[in-house]
């Protein structure tokens, strides 16, 4: 049996947030991707806030930086739709350096792209957030 454990950076992550969902992306350098889904424990009628990080790890499982993603969404059982959005970028590594970040929403989607440069490249990554017609 084998257990991994991976640190969720406490700017993602508050105590009245909820992990709705989390991957991984292996890259061919031995690096990986976590995507994580969040949505707070309470939320208003009607409408709902959800956030998704991606966050950059080396092979040592050692957080290099993140991009996160706030959506804010209408929803009535019948249609869905984003009504705003927000991006952040946190750097973990002296050796990264932030470039850019740009948020945006369409349809039922908020997208936060965010690049930085790390070992001599500049590495964007993006998360994105959707809620369905019934708040999910």
């Amino acid at each position: 049996m084998m257990f991994v454990s991976l640190a969720i950076p406490a700017s993602a992550l508050s105590r009245t947030d909820k992990l709705i969902s989390q991957s991984i992306e292996y890259l061919e350098n031995g690096d990986y991707i976590v995507r994580e889904v969040f949505e707070p424990l309470i939320q208003p009628r009607s409408s709902k806030t959800g956030s998704a990080v991606e966050t950059y790890r080396n092979s040592n499982c050692t957080a290099i930086w993140a991009v996160k993603v706030t959506g804010t969404f209408t929803y009535t059982g019948s249609t869905s739709s984003a009504t705003s959005s927000s991006a952040s970028v946190s750097i973990y590594n002296p050796n990264a350096s932030f470039v850019s970040k740009n948020a945006s929403y369409s349809g039922n989607t908020a997208r936060a792209t965010g690049s930085v440069k790390y070992s001599g490249y500049t590495v964007p990554l993006t998360a994105s957030v959707s809620c369905d017609k019934n708040g999910n």
